[in-house]
């Protein structure tokens, strides 16, 4: 427990913070950058299981495999940011109250603004951690991943598939290649792409030869037909050809958000988009939308503070109490959250729905805004109380039909 007379010193450091706001905000950012550091793992273990195909299947370097699975790191923290900050923030107030010091803390006159300076600075690192990532380390990463898994893909046709056997290079694309000749030739040219359910394109050619033309990947292949089988149809649609040119960048099967995706631009390409473009023409709102949501997003773990100090910024001695109050606080985050993600994806279609994205999280932080500084609760203690109640009835009457009804029945079971 901190000494007493940190509560009433008006030491104040350079920072800004008393000397015990500035033992709240280190205890605040350890469980935060702890619990970022976890979560990141997890998901980058994950996302390195699944990835795993690259090295037993396609026959990459373990080198290649830790790269490609890296460049998603800046957009998966960015992602658990905010969650790890508010399990962070929840698990500094769980400990104040356990070793009672949040009680200290106001029996001695400290108001809920010694938890929320050291707590807003605390959400403020992490939104600046947040923007960094998505407005310009995520969208480098995503474009280099991009362009690094076409050049897999790429080495996987000219190098890894072998003579006589159909492989599975990803994506649901198929090849068969029956023979290499010198200079990169392939004879007996085989491919078959199913990655559209409602058609599928089988192209047949004497040989092919892989060529790169400025970011993009293409197999050019010589003398021979395309296939297309309609799903339904009974009959195939044969177009025979000279020479065709089968894009090799398409095998990203949408990791990357496919090429020139608005997920990969720099923001300062969203936010001066090239209109003649044919991302652009094919579907503007995709640019607005996507630009939106990394403006907002350094938003959500301002929200994700002010509504834990809105729930939990009073001392708590009462246990299930305390649960009920961290429940609620984390349901309203995640509930909040799920609903924006919702309102994030239909942006690109109904540009209505940007004031909306931005309402949400500002709404809620001016609203717990006024809560905290009028020392209000979310949830008053008569509505704990009654819940308290109803969670205690309802346990009693659980408890009483397994005694009354379950028991009973085994035991007439075990003497039958």
């Amino acid at each position: 427990m901190f000494p007493a007379r940190i509560c009433l010193g008006p030491l104040w450091s350079v920072s800004g913070l008393i000397l015990l706001e500035r033992y709240i905000f280190k205890k605040a950012i350890i469980a935060v950058a702890v619990v970022i550091a976890a979560l990141s793992g997890v998901v980058w273990v994950v996302r390195a299981v699944q990835e795993v195909d690259i090295i037993l299947s396609k026959g990459q370097g373990i080198f290649t495999y830790l790269q490609m699975i890296s460049l998603g790191v800046p957009t998966l923290v960015a992602a658990v940011a905010p969650l790890a900050l508010m399990i962070g923030l929840i698990q500094t107030i769980n400990t104040l109250n356990d070793e009672s010091e949040m009680v200290v803390m106001h029996a001695s006159g400290a108001s809920r603004i010694t938890l929320f300076k050291p707590f807003l600075a605390c959400s403020l690192l992490v939104a600046g951690l947040v923007y960094f990532l998505t407005l310009f380390a995520a969208p480098s990463s995503m474009a280099t991943l991009r362009s690094f898994v076409t050049e897999v893909r790429a080495d996987l046709v000219s190098v890894i598939v072998r003579e006589g056997r159909f492989q599975d290079v990803g994506g649901k694309i198929t090849f068969h290649v029956g023979e290499r000749a010198p200079g990169g030739v392939l004879k007996s040219l085989l491919i078959m792409d199913a990655r559209n359910k409602k058609e599928t394109f089988t192209y047949i050619a004497q040989e092919g030869v892989v060529s790169k033309v400025d970011e993009n990947t293409f197999l050019v292949l010589q003398n021979g037909q395309i296939q297309r089988q309609t799903e339904g149809a009974e009959n195939l649609s044969i177009i025979r050809f000279n020479s065709y040119a089968f894009n090799l960048s398409s095998f990203s099967s949408g990791k990357t958000g496919g090429l020139n995706s608005p997920v990969e631009l720099s923001t300062a390409a969203l936010i001066n988009p090239d209109q003649k473009s044919a991302m652009y023409k094919k579907n503007p709102g995709r640019f607005r939308s996507e630009l939106h949501n990394r403006l907002i997003s350094g938003l959500y773990p301002i929200m994700v503070c002010m509504i834990v100090l809105a729930y939990l910024g009073a001392p708590s001695s009462h246990r299930q109490g305390h649960l009920i109050i961290v429940a609620a606080a984390s349901a309203t985050v995640v509930i909040l959250r799920g609903i924006t993600i919702v309102i994030e994806n239909g942006m690109a279609a109904n540009s209505n729905l940007i004031y909306v994205a931005w309402a949400i999280p500002l709404a809620a932080i001016l609203g717990c805004f006024l809560l905290i500084f009028n020392d209000k609760n979310l949830i008053s203690q008569s509505l704990q109380a009654r819940i308290e109640a109803a969670l205690e009835s309802v346990a009693k009457t659980v408890k009483s039909f397994w005694a009354t009804y379950i028991l009973r029945r085994r035991g007439e079971g075990v003497s039958a």
